[in-house]
C-alpha cells in the first residue's frame, strides 16, 4: 500500500471517527432525561468541542500534507540532478563512441586507399 493510501485512509477513519463521537453524543443527550434547556446547552458544547477537534483535525492534516509536498519536491529535485548526471554521462559516452567510429572509418578509408594504390 502506497504512502497517498495510507493517508486517505487515515483521513476517511479520522472523519468517521468524529461523525460517529457527534452522532453518538447527539443521540445519547436527545435521550437523557433531562430538562430541554440543559439538554440544549450540552448540545452547544459538545458542538463547539466537536467543531474545535475537527479544526485540529484539519489543521494536523494540512501541516501533514504540506510536509508530504516538501518531502515530494526534494525528492524530485533529486532525481532531476541524477538523471541530468545520467543524461551528462550518456551524452559523453556517446560522443566518445562516435568519435572512435570515425576514427576507425578514416583509419579503413586511408588503409583501402593505401591498398588501392598497391594494387594500381
Amino acid at each position: 500500500m502506497s504512502p497517498e493510501n495510507n493517508r486517505s485512509c487515515a483521513g476517511s477513519v479520522t472523519l468517521a471517527l468524529f461523525a460517529g463521537l457527534a452522532i453518538g453524543a447527539v443521540i445519547g443527550i436527545l435521550f437523557a432525561p433531562k430538562p430541554g434547556k440543559e439538554t440544549r446547552q450540552e448540545l452547544v458544547e459538545k458542538g463547539e468541542r466537536f467543531v474545535e477537534l475537527s479544526r485540529e483535525s484539519i489543521a494536523e492534516f494540512v501541516e501533514k500534507t504540506k510536509d508530504f509536498a516538501e518531502a515530494g519536491k526534494q525528492k524530485i529535485e533529486e532525481l532531476k540532478i541524477v538523471g541530468e548526471e545520467i543524461w551528462e554521462k550518456g551524452k559523453n559516452k556517446l560522443s566518445d563512441t562516435a568519435k572512435k567510429v570515425k576514427d576507425i572509418v578514416e583509419e579503413s578509408k586511408s588503409a583501402a586507399k593505401k591498398t588501392e594504390d598497391y594494387l594500381s
